[in-house]
């Protein structure tokens, strides 16, 4: 029988973890992959008491987490999890079933998506690739949007993997701030085009339309528009960043000319 390495992506979720562990019994191997500059709560501690193997990888970069987890996962085949997904008994059936008589190298999985306490049927990619042969993945690429390179073929799971997304506007927002910064850099070592005010009315329009009208968002309800507004102030902040690196150092140039200019205005001051 083909064996199996679920690999967790976490940091600091020592509660919403529990359940992604718990759902990845069925696997022969979990890995814990604790990224970033590492957790600071119980969220190995947690992790370990579920049999976990812990990989430290202290970097901000989607791709390197899920790398290093295959790198030590021993399993043939590797199910990739975030610790805010779960694994119904269904999917893990289906997932035995599949890799023990695999008629593709890859598949992939469709979401369950559960936005702000609603299930959302316009959200997102509706598919995920996450369940990979491990001698058939050459590598994940890409900082933030990361994606496998797979040799073979793809085939695709019927079952649903649960998404926990966002239960809170203070959880959005702080993942939001963190890659947003990744994002703008990306696309500032890639040449684009300086940033003017006309541009982020298009790029915030174009992100809002494909949100509510083509991906339906507007079906969803109240959850459905607030997701599409939200991702519009998110291409805002990220393209918002971006305007600031293009402006650097001259920004901050400008800072330290206005203190210069008060601190000597002060001392060539006469009461």
């Amino acid at each position: 029988m083909a064996k199996l390495s679920v690999i967790i992506l976490a940091h600091n979720v020592e509660d919403e973890i529990v359940a992604a562990l718990a759902s990845s019994k069925f696997a022969d191997e979990i890995v814990v992959v604790d990224t970033d500059k590492g957790s600071t709560d119980d969220t190995v501690k947690v992790s370990k008491s579920y049999g976990a193997k812990i990989v430290k990888s202290p970097t901000y970069n989607f791709s390197k987490w899920r790398n290093d987890g295959a790198d030590v996962a021993t399993g043939d085949w590797l199910l990739y999890l975030d610790s805010d997904e779960r694994i119904p008994i269904k999917l893990a059936q289906e997932i035995i079933t599949t890799i023990d008589d695999p008629e593709h190298d890859a598949y992939t999985i469709p979401r369950f998506e559960v936005f702000l306490g609603k299930h959302l049927n316009h959200w997102g990619d509706p598919r995920v690739l996450r369940l990979i042969k491990k001698r058939s993945l050459f590598r994940w690429e890409g900082k933030v949007h990361e994606q496998p390179k797979i040799k073979g073929t793809i085939g695709e799971l019927k079952e649903q993997v649960v998404h926990l997304s966002h239960k809170n506007i203070d959880e959005k927002v702080i993942s939001t701030m963190k890659w947003s910064k990744l994002e703008a850099k990306m696309m500032l070592d890639a040449g684009h085009p300086k940033m003017a005010g006309w541009r982020f009315v298009r790029v915030m329009l174009t992100e809002f339309f494909d949100r509510l009208i083509r991906q339906g968002l507007w079906r969803d309800g109240i959850e459905g528009w607030i997701e599409a507004i939200y991702q519009m102030f998110s291409k805002f902040i990220s393209y918002e960043r971006l305007w600031e690196m293009q402006r650097q150092p001259s920004l901050q140039e400008t800072y330290k000319n206005i203190d210069k200019q008060i601190i000597t205005d002060w001392e060539n001051h006469k009461p």
